[in-house]
């Protein structure tokens, strides 16, 4: 008599080995989408950045053209007006409040600018603040520096 042996999987095995190749795919596909998540985020933020630079070289056009028109356009500290530019290239002093819903800079950006000088107006305050909201968490650039006249 002779036996005939067989060389296949069991049913057992083919599910292990399914399963196996299941968790793998889904940990690809994971860390696949994590990365692009934060490649996106960090592409924003680039952005964000630019908006910010972009507004700090106006501001120090206009500093150069007439300090004392750019005086005008702060509060004394530790008050300070707040300016909304919404448009790129930037071409005049934004609206003179906080951002509106309806004020954002490419549809998700917010780009605020917060203005104090001292009591003597030999220097002011520059704060950019570049905000966005993503996957319902808020991310923000922000930009300080100090103008004075003698610079």
């Amino acid at each position: 008599m002779t036996k005939n042996i067989s060389k296949s999987f069991s049913l057992i095995e083919v599910l292990v080995f399914i399963s196996i190749l299941s968790i793998l795919f889904v940990a690809a596909a994971s860390t696949t989408i994590f990365a692009l998540r934060n490649m996106k985020i960090n592409e924003h933020k680039i952005l964000a950045t630019y908006y910010g630079e972009e507004l700090l070289g106006w501001l120090t056009g206009e500093k150069e053209n007439d300090w004392n028109s750019f005086l005008l356009q702060s509060d004394t500290f530790p008050l300070y007006k707040v300016y909304c530019f919404k448009e790129t290239p930037i071409s005049d002093w934004g609206s003179n409040n906080s951002c509106l819903a309806d004020d954002w800079l490419s549809a998700i950006y917010k780009r605020e600018l917060y203005l104090s000088k001292n009591d003597d107006s030999s220097q002011v305050n520059v704060r950019i603040v570049v905000s966005w909201t993503e996957l319902e968490v808020n991310y923000s650039v922000p930009l300080s520096t100090v103008f004075t006249i003698w610079e």
